[in-house]
């Protein structure tokens, strides 16, 4: 069916490949395997109380055919969300985490890519799908936490529309 065909051409609801270096046969029933195994670990995943290290046979087993096959499973986000989440970090909001998260499960592959400075850039090949200005946006580092920090980052993009402190416009 539909989703034979999605698989032999190299595409899976949950895993993306990187590139296919197998045949179509041979590539159909390993995507087939690591979208079961994918589908095991998750399955896992949601039984473990927010504790991933209690599915780390199948994460080895997903990790080591999915590198394989150069297919990208977001296994490291998955977990780095889940430790994020059930931790103290939860307090910091766990945005890069997410990010890292939702970036690697884009359908067309990373759309933005983390940078030294904590910003992030338009990822290379995605420019045509952003506006002229997303690259200005997207380099900027979030503001700090704290009311103070979302106050000052909020009056700094007023003034950058050349709306004046105190003022309002709808």
């Amino acid at each position: 069916g539909a989703s034979e065909r999605g698989l032999a051409q190299g595409r899976s609801f949950l895993c993306s490949p990187n590139h296919a270096r197998l045949p179509p046969t041979t590539l159909l029933e390993t995507m087939a395997a690591i979208a079961a195994t994918k589908k095991e670990w998750t399955a896992c995943l949601s039984k473990s109380n927010g504790a991933p290290g209690k599915c780390e046979k199948l994460e080895k087993e997903l990790s080591s055919m999915s590198k394989a096959a150069g297919v990208e499973c977001c296994i490291g986000e998955t977990v780095n969300l889940m430790r994020c989440t059930a931790s103290g970090a939860r307090a910091n909001g766990c945005s890069a985490e997410f990010v890292a998260m939702r970036e690697c499960n884009r359908a067309g592959g990373k759309e933005l890519v983390k940078e030294l400075n904590g910003g992030y850039a338009v990822a290379p090949g995605k420019v045509g799908l952003f506006g002229c200005s997303a690259s200005a946006l997207v380099s900027e580092t979030p503001p700090t936490r704290s009311l103070q920090g979302m106050t000052s980052f909020g009056e700094e993009y007023a003034k950058s529309f050349g709306i004046a402190l105190g003022e309002v416009r709808f």
